[in-house]
């Protein structure tokens, strides 16, 4: 429904506080009413520095979370933005932007950066000097490809990664979740519980394998130099609780009556031994080692049952798969995979918070966020604005974008947005 026409001044007192004008607002009610659809989104066609102190009377202290991908400073021309300036230059920019950021988040808030590692150090001085060290919580390793292509021929290094840079508006106040990553099937845990309904005592444990080529009607033999591992790996995330290894443990780090189960089983080897513990997880033992089980490993990451992780600095599970095809819109050197922005807003956000992003590009950071049920403002200087992020957040909305993070999240559609513009101030 349009809304061409009315303009909105947020900070009136102010002579040179730039005017948001509105220009549209687009919703859409979910299928299922009351799963906290929102509406009060915005997306902004401008310049973000003005943009960015326009909104600092409304929402200084109320962003919990800023991502931004500006540009690297590589020197080049890309079709939609010009990446080479002047280093002073960058440098400048970058730190008057930071500076309102800063203002703009939360005591307990998240500033992700996306960088590569042309201007990486002089982002982490500048972010230092403005977010202040003890802020930095981590530069997360990005792996966004793979060592292949014509970059692969050239002598020296191939680059394959970029970085994220995070910091916490106030370290003390930082209160991230806790998430996990997926990772590979974990080969440790060899042996499979052939009658896990039967006492612990009576289990026979044989090869996983074994287990496994018996399932699957196939000769063992058969399963030599990798041959069937995603089948294999599919078989131990099906029933991980079947699925152990053995693991030293010292009589210390256990209490009773769980030690004197652990020396009874080092004097039974081959038996099974359960330590009843009330209020807590029983604990097994054999041969003198405890014995764990794979189910341990396993959570559901981005909408998938996996072998997971606690997530680490180096993230190289997110390889761009068919990220042109993401969001319906072509945005060739500057897209990023919108379950990179999940894995972001997993750590620092939870439903109904609110989301920053001043160098928009092609809407990810909004398309995401509003999958995720957060609430958002996004910034967008070039014509993109309206020819990319625009048709985007309206499939979004009326539940017409598959892609990226829409099964992890299990979106259907619905909330809204609201489209400004800046323009100068009026004539007093």
């Amino acid at each position: 429904m349009p809304a061409r026409g009315r303009s909105q001044r947020l900070a009136a007192d102010d002579p040179v506080t730039p005017v948001l004008r509105e220009d549209l607002a687009l919703g859409h009610r979910a299928a299922r009413p009351g799963e906290g659809d929102l509406f009060d989104n915005r997306l902004i066609h401008g310049d973000n520095l003005a943009v960015l102190r326009a909104l600092e009377p409304e929402f200084a202290g109320r962003v919990q979370c800023v991502y931004i991908d500006p540009p690297y400073n590589t020197g080049q021309v890309f079709a939609h933005y010009d990446d080479g300036v002047d280093h002073e230059r960058w440098s400048a920019q970058i730190r008057q932007r930071l500076e309102v950021l800063q203002r703009l988040l939360a005591a307990s808030g998240t500033l992700f950066v996306h960088i590569d590692d042309n201007e990486l150090a002089y982002l982490i001085t500048a972010a230092d000097e403005v977010f202040g060290r003890a802020n930095r919580i981590a530069v997360i390793t990005f792996k966004q490809s793979s060592v292949s292509g014509p970059k692969a021929v050239n002598a020296g290094f191939v680059s394959t990664a970029s970085f994220i840079v995070v910091y916490a508006r106030q370290r003390s106040a930082w209160r991230p979740e806790r998430v996990h990553a997926a990772t590979a099937r974990d080969a440790r845990y060899s042996r499979w519980i052939d009658n896990i309904d039967d006492p612990p005592e009576r289990w026979r444990l044989v090869p996983l394998r074994q287990a496994f080529a018996r399932a699957r009607g196939l000769a063992p033999g058969g399963l030599r130099g990798g041959a069937h591992e995603a089948e294999l790996e599919a078989f131990v995330l099906a029933s991980p609780h079947r699925v152990v290894r053995t693991a030293r443990i010292a009589a210390r780090d256990v209490g009773e009556p769980a030690r004197q189960i652990l020396a009874r089983s080092a004097a039974e080897p081959g038996v099974v031994l359960r330590a009843e513990r009330p209020g807590r997880e029983d604990m097994y033992f054999l041969g003198g080692e405890q014995l764990i089980f794979y189910a341990a490993k396993v959570r559901e990451v981005d909408g998938r049952r996996v072998t997971a992780q606690p997530l680490s600095t180096i993230w190289d599970d997110l390889l761009p798969n068919n990220l042109h095809n993401e969001g319906g819109v072509a945005f060739s050197h500057g897209k990023k995979p919108e379950l990179l922005l999940k894995r972001c807003l997993d750590v620092a956000t939870a439903p109904g918070d609110l989301v920053l992003d001043c160098f928009a590009g092609s809407g990810t950071t909004a398309a995401v966020a509003h999958k995720m049920r957060r609430r958002w403002l996004a910034v967008e200087l070039g014509p993109h604005a309206e020819t990319h992020c625009l048709p985007r957040l309206r499939a979004v909305v009326d539940g017409e974008d598959p892609s990226g993070a829409t099964a992890a999240t299990g979106w259907r559609g619905g909330g809204g947005f609201r489209f400004f513009r800046l323009e100068d101030p009026p004539a007093r």
